[in-house]
């Protein structure tokens, strides 16, 4: 049986920054930033290696978190111009702070302070493979939200994930967590590999294959549209590439004044927007979208029933024991879980409403008579998926006519599996708070 996890914590949304050459109308010259991500042992190291070997000119700062593991040829570093940082190296000898602070807080000062040497062109960072690039952006958002020093020293160019073509596929089916496969970032790291996995390559701007020798023709286009359906936006290069791969990481982006934004290929299919066209009848992706609510037992049980086929899925929904509350969804091919977001806007009372115009025209567009603004909306992507089954598991879970004649009053009396599972976690928190 898979797991179903219960996630309590503020959904993560990367908002657009403003223009990062201007701040109230002053330019302001700012340090580019590469960003290396990629689960542990995909070959981040040797992508680094290769950048520093293919640097033309110009003085590149590189952020490791190991020295000793980053296997740089020191001369060949100081001919080229390359200096090279240790995280810790950085945070002790050149700021003077506390080395224990958290990751969020050690990136953005280290790279603070090496911005603040004004002897650089570029800075490569190479993170540890737990770390995920939401993190990494939202250290950029959030300095410029809150106008930290970083943000006007340094601004997000691209951001790589290094994947593992011998074990990317396995690893997005793995139910695996961290703390089994012992990479955990500590006790407190529930995440899975595939969790991980999926979110180092939906939120990329470059995707690069490492370790494609020997994989045969059908893996490797197998692996590039998984690629291409998970993150369509994403540039994907192979390190078999050699120097253009180089290129793609270090030159800036064009026009270098847009923010780095993310739209999954989860998103895309719950907006409509257009996916690449995979030319193999073995792949297939859509979305479901649905007013009425969920019965929570039937849904409970699909989510627990085995998803044959579905690679990922993702999105928002309601059930008809609790009218009243958003759900979001996620699921990679290892694992799935949900966790409660908010209160619809048809339980808010409309005084509490936002309101601008631009809130107005979206809530129109997805307003309905009878239930407001609540639906079911799921992105999907699926390897050799039945599709019309699962379409009708889906609208088996919808309430009936008939349900839905029985009024709110009766749905929340229904067994709800979701309320239960909400409230151990809640007293395993509890628990673990008292200990």
């Amino acid at each position: 049986m898979r797991r179903v996890i219960v996630v309590h914590r503020e959904a993560v949304v990367l908002l657009p920054v403003p223009d990062p050459c201007t701040r109230n109308g002053s330019k302001i010259t700012r340090l580019p930033v590469t960003v290396i991500c990629g689960f542990v042992g995909a070959g981040k190291s040797a992508l680094v290696q290769k950048v520093v070997a293919g640097w033309a000119s110009g003085r590149l700062a590189v952020l490791v978190h190991d020295r000793s593991d980053a296997g740089l040829d020191a001369d060949l570093c100081r001919s080229l111009g390359i200096e090279v940082f240790r995280l810790g190296e950085v945070l002790a000898e050149l700021t003077q702070r506390c080395v224990g602070c958290s990751l969020r807080d050690s990136l953005a000062n280290a790279i603070t302070a090496i911005a603040d040497m004004q002897r650089f062109d570029r800075v490569l960072v190479e993170c540890s493979g737990q770390v995920g690039p939401v993190l990494v952006a939202e250290v950029f958002n959030d300095a410029w939200e809150n106008h930290e020093p970083l943000a006007s020293k340094a601004w997000l160019d691209h951001l790589v994930t290094v994947v593992d073509g011998w074990t990317l596929w396995d690893d997005l089916h793995s139910e695996d967590d961290l703390q089994t496969r012992g990479v955990s970032c500590g006790t407190d790291d529930g995440r899975t590999v595939s969790e991980l996995v999926v979110e180092q390559v939906e939120y990329a701007t470059v995707l690069v294959i490492s370790k494609t020798e020997g994989l045969s023709l059908g893996k490797q286009t197998r692996l590039r549209s998984l690629l291409e359906t998970l993150n369509p936006e994403a540039t994907i290069l192979s390190t078999v590439e050699g120097l253009d791969v180089v290129g793609q990481i270090v030159n800036k982006r064009s026009p270098a004044s847009i923010p780095i934004s993310f739209q999954p290929g989860w998103a895309k299919l719950i907006q409509g927007a257009p996916m690449p066209t995979i030319q193999s009848p073995y792949w297939a992706m859509g979305a479901f979208r649905a007013t009425r609510p969920f019965h929570p037992q039937r849904l409970w049980e699909l989510i627990e029933s085995d998803w044959r086929g579905i690679l990922r899925c993702r999105g928002y929904f309601w059930i008809a024991s609790q009218p009243e509350r958003c759900f979001s969804f996620e699921q990679t091919a290892g694992v799935r879980h949900f966790e409660y977001v908010g209160d619809w806007w048809a339980a808010t009372p409309q005084a509490q409403w936002p309101d601008d115009d631009e809130f107005q025209t979206q809530l129109k567009e997805c307003w309905s008579v009878e239930f407001g603004d609540r639906r079911q909306t799921f992105g999907w992507i699926g390897y050799r998926l039945d599709v019309s089954s699962w379409r009708r598991q889906l609208h088996r879970c919808l309430l009936t006519p008939s349900e839905i004649l029985e009024g709110e009053s009766v749905w929340r009396r229904f067994d709800d599996p979701f309320a239960r599972a909400i409230s151990h976690a809640h007293a395993r928190e509890d628990d673990g708070d008292s200990d």
